[in-house]
């Protein structure tokens, strides 16, 4: 792939132009060419209170959903090493798992979990709920928190109550199906705590273990954790700012649901993880689990943002069609936090954005990326 140092400007400058109107916040992107890393720059600032920090490709961020992925390459590595199989049911790992009807529930697999398949409702926010910080999140009015409580369905008490992975696992007993299982789609991301249960049931080993010494380290992606206190502490870490008046948002923390969203990482350790994913280098998950993870499972909706009629989903990963090329990517987003990462595989093109602000400049950013690559 020619890509010229032009080309590349091109891209800083649109990046630029986006910034401006955005008072300060930042951005960071990396942009990943097979193997390598061939773009990496930071725009804005991390921080603004006290004083501007600027961003970079090293600032450590929340990723949000993106941390979906690590928890599905783990199930899929252990899929790898015969300890189970995607199409076990859940109950025959976890026997206290169940929902209202148990007929139903025994029939969920572990691929209807990973693929969001399984027939649970989108907006069930027991995983969510259980942040340490949720009364802050929850704080515009006096009675924001009740609200999100009454609307979720829970109490105070029960999300007290929650103390282990395992307990999430065990509150399903609640949840009604919303269609018969593997017969329809809703984005439940609380599944991905039972998904941490049962890799924990299985191999014996804490799933934020197995991460750091399986995933992060042969990939040497040493800014990225689980612990938030550690980015927190960090110098070069960023903070989160809502609309126009840039009020910052509490920092999203939830280790009990590290693996649905709660996961710190930067633009360059992602797109090492990008990289991995389009090279299937280091061989730590055989290349044919990989194109599993990356193939689509389930019809998502008729229309994305891309104006196509293919956007599924597989294991941890949507797929799309742009312009003619297939797109896998997935993103994340939570207050004024964005993340977004793409494959492109037909261009050996990777595409890492994050943001510390809302809205949707994160899309905007990957498509200018995607059209200057495919006019190389």
């Amino acid at each position: 792939m020619k890509l010229t140092i032009e080309k590349l400007d091109n891209i800083t400058d649109y990046i630029e132009h986006i910034m401006n109107d955005q008072q300060g916040v930042g951005a960071s992107v990396a942009i990943v060419n097979g193997s390598d890393i061939i773009y990496s720059k930071g725009f804005g600032h991390s921080q603004i209170h006290p004083v501007n920090q600027p961003m970079d490709g090293n600032t450590m961020m929340s990723i949000q959903s993106i941390s979906k992925n690590f928890m599905a390459l783990s199930i899929m590595q252990l899929v790898e090493k015969n300890l189970l199989s995607l199409s076990d049911a859940v109950v025959h790992y976890l026997p206290y798992f169940r929902t209202k009807n148990k007929e139903q529930s025994d029939r969920i697999t572990i691929r209807h979990l990973l693929s969001h398949t399984a027939g649970f409702p989108a907006d069930l926010g027991i995983a969510n709920m259980t942040a340490p910080n949720v009364k802050e999140i929850f704080s515009d009015t006096p009675t924001e928190f009740q609200e999100a409580l009454d609307y979720y369905n829970l109490t105070e008490e029960e999300i007290e109550s929650v103390k282990t992975r395992e307990d999430v696992t065990k509150w399903f007993r609640k949840v009604e199906l919303e269609y018969p299982v593997g017969k329809g789609w809703n984005y439940c991301t609380d599944a991905y705590v039972i998904l941490a249960d049962m890799f924990e049931k299985v191999t014996g080993v804490k799933w934020e273990t197995h991460l750091e010494d399986e995933i992060l380290t042969p990939l040497n992606m040493n800014r990225t954790t689980s612990d938030s206190k550690t980015v927190e502490d960090d110098p070069n870490s960023a903070k989160y700012y809502m609309g126009k008046d840039q009020t910052e948002t509490p920092f999203p923390k939830n280790s009990l649901s590290a693996p649905i969203g709660y996961l710190y990482s930067t633009a360059n350790d992602l797109g090492k993880y990008l990289a991995f994913h389009l090279t299937k280098k280091p061989t730590f998950l055989r290349p044919d689990l990989i194109e599993d993870m990356q193939s689509p499972i389930h019809l998502v909706r008729e229309e994305w943002r891309f104006g196509s009629e293919v956007r599924s989903y597989g294991l941890a990963w949507f797929t799309d069609n742009y312009k003619g090329l297939k797109v896998v990517e997935h993103g994340g987003g939570q207050m004024a936090v964005r993340s977004l990462m793409t494959i492109v595989p037909e261009l050996n093109l990777g595409i890492v954005i994050l943001l510390n602000f809302d809205g949707t400049a994160h899309h905007d950013i990957c498509d200018k990326i995607m059209d200057v690559f495919m006019d190389t």
